[in-house]
Order: C-alpha cells, then structure tokens, then sequence
C-alpha cells in the first residue's frame, strides 16, 4: 500500500476495474465521441490479461478498491545492451484525484518493476498539448528524445497490408 493507494499489476479478476478506468480515459480524451459499451472493454481486458497478450496494466486502486489511475505498458526486448525497455502506451489518473502524486506512484512502481527485471529504460510520449503529463515526466527527470513517431490507423494498416 503506497499512501492510501495500493499499486499492482492487473490480474483477470480485475478486468471489471480496469475496464472501467480504461473507458473514464477513453471519455477524458475523446468527450463527444460514441464509446464502445462496457461489455467490450471488460472482454478486452480480459483477452488482453488471459490470453498473455504483451499489455500489462498497472492498476492503482483506493483504499476503497476504486480503479482511479492506471499505466498501460508493455516490455520490448532486446533493447540497448540487451536489457530492454518498457513501453507506456498510456498512463491515466482521473481527474477526481489528481494532484495526489498518483502519476508519480505509477511511474515508481514502473521503475522498480523494470529494475527488478534488469530493463534499462522507460519510453513514453504524449500529445503535444498535454502539458501536465509532460510537467509530471519532466519533474522526474526524464529526458526528451529526438525522435519522430508515426501511427498507422486502421485505413492504412489495410493499404499496407493489401500490398
């Protein structure tokens, strides 16, 4: 337990609570979209955590057992030296509780997961508008890579694919 939280890798038996967090996210960064209903979050989850995919969720719950922030990550090897590295897809605190240090706790159960399992380093990236993510990575001192990202979405991932 880290200060009224407790932080823990998400197990099957969670798939109800990190759905429920991943969706208040989904909300939080696309508010007028249409969602997928609940059903579909919990079921994948649950393909996600069950079928050993490469996604692992860091879940932070209350003391009361409320999902209230998570971190989506996922280890890549071989890495620099070998040693690999964890990717954070998404980090997410709800808004009813930030300002408590919950991003940072995510972040130092992320470090002492990679340097319990010798991973030399964590990569991330956010939007270019989203300045409190970037203040919290900075205040951690972490470093600002120069480098280019690309996404393939689905209408490419079906050109390329197509040959």
């Amino acid at each position: 337990m880290i200060a009224g939280y407790d932080i823990r890798l998400a197990e099957e038996a969670d798939a109800a609570k990190v759905a429920d967090v991943l969706k208040a996210m989904d909300r939080h960064y696309r508010p007028d979209a249409v969602l997928p209903e609940m059903k579909d979050y919990v079921a994948m989850v649950a393909a996600t955590v069950g079928g050993r995919e490469g996604t692992r969720f860091a879940l932070c719950l209350s003391a009361a057992g409320e999902a209230v922030g998570i971190a989506c990550f996922a280890v890549l090897r071989p890495g620099r030296d070998a040693k690999g590295l964890v990717f954070v897809k998404d980090l997410f605190v709800r808004e009813t509780v930030r300002g408590q240090g919950i991003g940072t706790k995510l972040m130092r159960f992320l470090a002492r997961f990679c340097l319990d399992r010798g991973i030399g380093r964590i990569d991330l990236g956010t939007d270019t508008g989203n300045t409190g993510a970037q203040s919290l990575y900075i205040a951690l001192g972490g470093i600002v890579a120069d480098k280019v990202s690309y996404s393939f979405w689905t209408d490419e991932l079906r050109r390329i694919a197509a040959g």
